[in-house]
């Protein structure tokens, strides 16, 4: 299993809200959002590609003083060549909780630990400047906008500044290139890059199929040559927030209409299984936990399918189809 950043390391802050990425957009949100498009091999989009690890969230004030340092908080972007981005940073800290039903309480705190996003992206190397063009987001309502970030390359690090906020503080995002796993298999090529959802399945014991009353209407699930994964799923009509910060009822629906986690994942390719270790999960009762689907590649798609389960007095097994994008 690929290591994690260290949990030993000394901090200053202890969580990352949403704010930090979502916050910032440059412009109102778009009706229409880019689509993902092929990018010319000398597109300046290029030293992106991959997947990095948060290393440090950084904040200043107007005048260039720290004001304090996070290097506890874990995620990863990915940046995939043919044009399309995704994000997932979780709160160090984060505990789950207590026995029972979660409190609005707790759901709130869960929503405010957690960010996640995902679309197409684009580079102006003139303006030092890379745009996230949010297809959707754990947050309703930032989906649609542009989110502008300044960035920096020095060896394998990645800066990215949002737009200083009215008081002048800036938060400057360091992130880690990750370096491809030393025993990449073929297995490990046919799983590596962006997928979108296309459907789920649902059916019996019997193979007949089942009506699946509650679906997801968009997604990514990303797996990287270092060996790490990420996965988005949306689910349709999400209700927008009233105001900018979401009451605790508005952060449990948000949570429970959106499905985030990542982490490592290990192919068992002679049992024809793989297991997404969940180093961070957008609900914290999932965290460090392990989510075992059996796979199968067709035309273009991968099919991932959890263990079966029990609902109303009969086995039902659900099969979750993607579709490779860019091609």
């Amino acid at each position: 299993m690929p290591s994690m950043r260290s949990s030993h390391r000394s901090r200053h802050c202890a969580l990352i809200g949403v704010a930090l990425l979502l916050g910032g957009c440059a412009g109102p949100a778009t009706d229409e959002v880019p689509a993902a498009v092929a990018l010319p091999a000398d597109d300046p989009g290029a030293p992106f590609h991959g997947a990095w690890e948060l290393a440090s969230v950084v904040r200043h004030s107007a005048d260039g003083d720290e004001l304090s340092r996070n290097e506890m908080s874990t995620g990863f972007i990915m940046y995939d060549p043919a044009g399309t981005m995704g994000v997932v940073i979780q709160g160090a800290d984060r505990q789950p909780s207590a026995e029972g039903q979660p409190t609005p309480e707790d759901r709130l705190a869960a929503y405010r630990s957690y960010t996640a996003y995902f679309g197409a992206f684009s580079v102006d190397p003139e303006a030092g400047a890379v745009t996230h063009h949010l297809r959707a987001s754990m947050n309703p309502n930032a989906a649609g906008a542009d989110n502008v970030r300044n960035y920096e390359f020095s060896e394998d690090a990645l800066t990215l500044q949002p737009p200083a906020g009215a008081d002048g503080r800036t938060v400057r995002l360091t992130w880690r290139k990750l370096p491809d796993l030393a025993d990449l298999t073929d297995e490990h090529r046919r799983f590596v890059g962006f997928w979108q959802f296309d459907r789920l399945e649902r059916r019996n014991e019997a193979g007949d199929a089942l009506p699946v009353e509650r679906t997801w209407v968009d997604g990514f699930i990303i797996y990287t040559a270092s060996g790490h994964m990420a996965v988005h799923l949306v689910r349709p009509d999400r209700e927008p927030f009233l105001e900018e910060r979401p009451t605790a009822e508005e952060a449990t629906a948000a949570i429970r209409t959106y499905i985030s986690y990542f982490g490592p994942y290990m192919i068992h390719a002679d049992d024809g299984y793989i297991v997404h270790h969940r180093s961070g999960c957008w609900y914290p009762s999932c965290m460090d936990t392990d989510a075992q689907r059996f796979y199968e590649f067709g035309d273009g798609t991968l099919t991932l399918q959890p263990p079966a389960r029990e609902v109303d007095g009969q086995m039902v097994q659900d099969s979750l189809v993607w579709r490779r994008m860019g091609e």
